[in-house]
């Protein structure tokens, strides 16, 4: 169905340097008929997708370390440390709106990932329109313990990065050929295992297949980290991830090393130019 398609990890802050790869790509007319995105990915993915090129850069520099971004503020007011409610509604739509004509005519496959809270399992969404609202985006970047599951229909989802946070499989699944891959973490990275299991379950007890699937992420993340290299070597995949450990939390990181993060993934964008043209041509 599809002859390439694009894969982007999450990782909150890290997905800066997917936005510095991403904003390469623009500038050298890499386009894709598919795109699958996770949590932050998911919102990079629409971004690029629109060509709203430094979107997202400027999005994270300007604003997430505003307090209507994140703020304990924001926990005590509306129950969650990042404000989801302006994140994905004035910031979204007012301050740094979607070029939503070039997203609309891109034709592309737009699929977000994220986790249903009751059955602790990936769903996918297909999203065509963000004239009026981006739950789906909203209910990928849903992180637990920043903030509340989002609705969508009957159910409530948490961040997709929980349960299938490189999502390869169902990009090649959807009928891609062969996909770029972006990973946030650096080539030799190794997830380990996320401990407070008391803690966790205690704070999710009313999801309790959600906090299964966050004590048990480790041994997901690097099975599909597995997969991911493997596809490469078969010649399916095409990876572009940091060379060494970004050093950065998921949330909380200065001006300066986000824009040090976004540079990385912008230089090792165009140094793939042409790796990439070569392997989506083929």
């Amino acid at each position: 169905m599809y002859k390439t398609g694009l894969v982007l990890e999450g990782g909150g802050i890290r997905a800066m340097y997917t936005s510095g790869v991403l904003d390469a790509f623009i500038e050298n007319d890499i386009e894709f008929p598919y795109v699958i995105g996770v949590s932050a990915g998911s919102c990079n993915g629409v971004s690029y997708l629109g060509k709203n090129l430094h979107r997202m850069r400027d999005i994270n520099i300007k604003y997430s370390g505003d307090k209507r971004y994140k703020s304990f503020n924001s926990m005590l007011k509306n129950g969650e440390y990042l404000n989801m409610g302006w994140i994905f509604g004035e910031l979204t739509y007012s301050l740094y709106p979607l070029d939503y004509e070039t997203y609309e005519s891109s034709n592309a496959t737009m699929c977000a990932v994220a986790t249903n809270a009751l059955t602790g399992k990936p769903e996918y969404f297909y999203p065509t329109d963000f004239h009026e609202n981006c739950e789906e985006l909203k209910a990928s970047c849903a992180l637990p313990f920043a903030a509340k599951p989002v609705q969508i229909g009957k159910d409530f989802y948490y961040d997709g990065g929980l349960t299938d946070s490189i999502p390869l499989k169902r990009a090649l699944d959807d009928g891609c050929e062969k996909c770029v891959v972006i990973l946030t973490q650096d080539k030799n990275y190794i997830k380990q295992p996320m401990g407070h299991s008391s803690a966790i379950k205690k704070v999710m007890k009313k999801y309790p297949l959600v906090a299964q699937a966050i004590l048990e992420r480790h041994n997901m993340y690097n099975a599909q980290r597995e997969y991911v290299f493997e596809q490469q070597k078969q010649g399916k995949a095409l990876v572009i991830c940091p060379e060494e450990p970004l050093h950065c939390g998921t949330l909380n990181v200065t001006t300066e090393q986000q824009m040090d993060i976004y540079n990385l993934g912008y230089y090792q964008g165009k140094y793939n130019i042409d790796r990439v043209k070569d392997f989506i041509r083929i």
